[in-house]
């Protein structure tokens, strides 16, 4: 296990990019503040949110901060018609970097290249010297984010040269990911108009969306029943809804679909 730790200076940071998010505006795909944030504390040349759907080479999203100040946005682009796109369709199913979307140890981990490969092994690699050194790119890592079966979510963090990423960028990612996943669907509520709640809110209509009365939030969160009410009187008052169904139907469509029916309880 690594003995790696973090500065104070690298905690205040942290924090930082999550406050500077939640404050911002939504993005195209997560607030540029958080971005931008991200690509200063992880010393890199890029950073990206990038979504695909890769077997029908179609790219969902690709919001880019660029070190300089540049920024990139790309959204619900067909890339089959795209010479370089094509180059990288052929060999990313061989890549490590690329592991089936489904499999879910991309969604526990910081999924790091020089982890994957040594440096002799990482140029015999088609995708690297065809993509991504032509490209510029020199050393790569990212995460992966929680989205549809089929579909990869990720955000990106690329050099052109010098030092690999390290224990430290390794362990930063790895402290983040839960805060940069509510940061995304924050985001994306934000977009939709969508009225924000707290985290301790969204976490009681989450419970109460699986089937949870408010006795049996109370114990798992170990709060008082009367807490639970009132929580849910301030998402009501919020979503200008009065039932727990429609609260979650508004808030959280995902996990109305999906969380819920799988386990198996009704929206009481």
């Amino acid at each position: 296990m690594s003995s790696v730790s973090l500065s104070e200076r690298d905690l205040r940071a942290l924090l930082a990019v999550i406050q500077d998010g939640r404050r911002d505006g939504p993005g195209p795909g997560l607030p540029w503040a958080t971005l931008d944030g991200l690509r200063g504390l992880i010393r890199c040349d890029e950073v990206a949110l990038a979504e695909h759907d890769m077997p029908r080479q179609w790219r969902l999203i690709q919001q880019g901060s660029f070190d300089g100040g540049e920024r990139e946005v790309g959204i619900n682009e067909d890339l089959s018609g795209c010479p370089e796109h094509n180059v990288f369709h052929r060999h990313y199913r061989d890549f490590l970097d690329s592991r089936d979307p489904d499999r879910t140890d991309e969604l526990r981990r910081v999924i790091h290249w020089g982890e994957l490969y040594t440096p002799t092994e990482l140029r015999n690699q088609p995708l690297y010297t065809e993509f991504f050194l032509p490209c510029g790119i020199k050393h790569g890592m990212y995460i992966g984010l929680p989205t549809r079966p089929g579909l990869t979510r990720r955000i990106l963090f690329r050099r052109y040269g010098g030092r690999d990423f390290g224990e430290r960028d390794k362990l930063i990612l790895q402290l983040l990911r839960p805060h940069l996943n509510e940061a995304y669907r924050d985001a994306m509520l934000r977009r939709q108009g969508v009225p924000r709640l707290t985290p301790r809110e969204r976490e009681v209509l989450r419970l109460a969306a699986l089937g949870h009365g408010n006795a049996e939030i109370a114990r798992l969160l170990f709060v008082s029943v009367s807490t639970v009410r009132k929580h849910m009187e301030h998402i009501f008052d919020r979503t200008g809804v009065r039932t727990r169904s429609a609260a979650v139907a508004r808030m959280m469509p995902s996990l109305t679909m999906s969380d819920a029916v799988h386990a198996g309880r009704p929206f009481a």
